[in-house]
């Protein structure tokens, strides 16, 4: 022992490591009593967690939009919208790339849209989603965004079998309908959204539906190039083949109408002559026209030399 060292010090050191380890200890018990809260949107919902210190995770309870609560120490939270979600399948800065299918008349094409949904939020449903699918993925919420967890999500359970509606749709149909005609263009969408509930729904392989009120808007769906050159390139030479048509029908009614006033013209000169007789009707034209029919004859003064 240092002989520096008082009795006093000792007892003061002493007192202050005991401070220090209350301190500690205080602190220690903090993290575990500190209670945990949650508040939801307008369009979130979230569900609570019991996953305290000496308690393993189990389920407690459904938070419901626009609520805040307070649960107990080391609790946890998970937020999912309630709100609409949007699929949008269209290029590199979208969900998902546009999507291609096989036409009746096997040509692949190229649709761009947007499929919209609803999570299905009722209590029960929503556990079951996230114990099989949302906390795989981490699909909740972080803060108020969509996080990068529900877009992978998205992918697997809404793309691929938005995929398969498009293309078992698609060859129904051939290239040139689905390209030219917008009533079947309709026609193939609704089919796409009448299959798309049951694809996407048979992937959760249980009895609830995870996700529901599906609706969806394509795009005009687009061939190869060569392929819309082709149609171009046919469309001009039919509008040029109606062109000819259309001339040569103006000529032939031009011919007819020239024959028919022909033949009313033939008709009238007929009927002077049945008026006037041959001679007559030709000493008239001649007259109408500035001629002269009754020329001089020379045959008598040749006879009467």
């Amino acid at each position: 022992m240092s002989p520096d060292v008082t009795p006093a010090g000792r007892g003061k050191a002493a007192t202050l490591v005991g401070l220090g380890l209350l301190v500690v200890a205080g602190l220690v018990t903090l993290l575990f009593i500190r209670p945990t809260s949650v508040s939801t949107g307008p369009d979130q919902v979230a569900l609570h967690y019991k996953d305290g210190a000496f308690s393993s995770r189990k389920f407690a309870d459904c938070v419901s939009p626009s609520q805040r609560v307070w649960d107990g120490p080391g609790d946890r939270h998970f937020v999912y919208p309630s709100s609409q979600t949007n699929f949008v399948f269209a290029n590199a800065d979208s969900d998902g790339a546009p999507i291609t299918f096989v036409t009746k008349d096997g040509i692949e094409m190229t649709v761009e849209g947007v499929a919209n949904l609803l999570l299905n939020t009722d209590c029960e449903a929503l556990r079951a989603f996230h114990d099989l699918i949302g906390n795989r993925y981490a699909a909740y919420m972080v803060g108020d965004q969509r996080s990068d967890g529900w877009r992978r999500m998205l992918s697997v359970y809404i793309q691929r079998p938005l995929d398969t509606a498009i293309d078992r749709a698609g060859q129904k149909y051939t290239y040139t309908d689905l390209y030219t005609d917008p009533n079947v263009k309709a026609q193939w969408e609704a089919d796409v959204v009448a299959a798309l509930p049951d694809l996407v729904n048979r992937q959760t392989d249980g009895e609830v539906n995870f996700f529901e009120n599906f609706a969806i808007t394509l795009q005009k769906p687009e061939p190869p190039q060569a392929i819309k050159d082709a149609l171009i390139a046919q469309q001009e030479a039919v509008a040029r083949a109606k062109a000819a048509e259309a001339e040569a029908a103006a000529k032939q009614k031009a011919a007819e109408a020239q024959i028919a006033v022909e033949k009313a013209e033939a008709a009238k000169i007929q009927e002077r002559i049945n008026v006037l007789g041959r001679e007559g009707y030709l000493h008239q034209y001649a007259i109408d026209n500035g001629l002269n029919p009754y020329q001089p004859s020379t045959s008598g003064i040749i006879q009467n030399r």
